[in-house]
């Protein structure tokens, strides 16, 4: 029996700590080592307490992605957005290619959310 996973995603586990600023910073290739033009592509992610839950925790719009035609993507997200509960979350983010419409999903994982004393 044939058999074919759509599924391009990759899994990647994140650790934070709360209430400090979020900067993540990527870069992207293709399967030739060729950097990804992120200009054609819109960003999305979310973070939940589980996949199913119906709220995200966090969502995170294209606006706070830096991105560029050499692959170089940042996240950046204010601390003030960061003050979620310290525990374990799941996330995802998503790409849209902005002449196709076409959405992927490129990373997933764990969202681990440390807990800070300082506010």
């Amino acid at each position: 029996m044939a058999k074919v996973n759509l599924d391009i995603s990759e899994t990647l586990d994140i650790t934070c700590r709360r209430y400090d600023t979020f900067k993540l910073d990527m870069d992207w290739t293709d399967a030739d080592s060729n950097a990804i033009d992120l200009t054609a592509y819109t960003f999305k992610m979310q973070v939940r307490k589980t996949s199913t839950s119906s709220t995200a925790t966090l969502t995170i719009d294209d606006s706070s992605f830096t991105k560029n035609a050499t692959g170089d993507l940042v996240i950046n997200v204010a601390s003030s957005s960061m003050n979620m509960k310290g525990g374990n979350y799941v996330y995802d983010l998503q790409a849209t290619q902005t002449s196709t419409s076409e959405v992927s999903t490129w990373l997933k994982g764990l969202f681990i959310v440390k807990d800070d004393v300082t506010e």
